[in-house]
């Protein structure tokens, strides 16, 4: 091979057939997915996952109740306490003249 241009055309096409013979290869076209029998481990830890999501969803939902009852039991407390400091009617201030403790003359 004397042509620069022949030379060209092989590599480029070396090249091309490389990189489509390893998309088939990563395609993995004669693998068979349904015959593989599971690992019981991975059965039994996707069974525990699911477990902890529900454990984790009624948990939340007990959290959000008891959080619900306590900000209404707190705007009860809140509210009691403000009428409480409504009723209760401030002392009137009461101004109280008294004499000088100490009198001074002047000579």
């Amino acid at each position: 091979m004397t042509s620069h241009v022949a030379r060209l055309y092989a590599l480029v096409a070396g090249v091309l057939t490389f990189f489509l013979v390893w998309a088939g290869v990563t395609a993995h076209p004669w693998a068979v997915k349904s015959t593989v029998a599971q690992d019981p481990r991975l059965v039994a830890l996707t069974a525990r996952q699911q477990r902890i999501h529900a454990e984790s969803v009624r948990a939340q939902k007990i959290v959000a109740s008891r959080w619900a009852v306590y900000h209404r039991a707190l705007a009860a407390r809140n509210k009691a306490a403000r009428t409480q400091a409504m009723a209760v009617a401030a002392p009137a201030a009461r101004v109280v003249t008294l004499p000088p403790l100490v009198v001074t003359r002047v000579s």
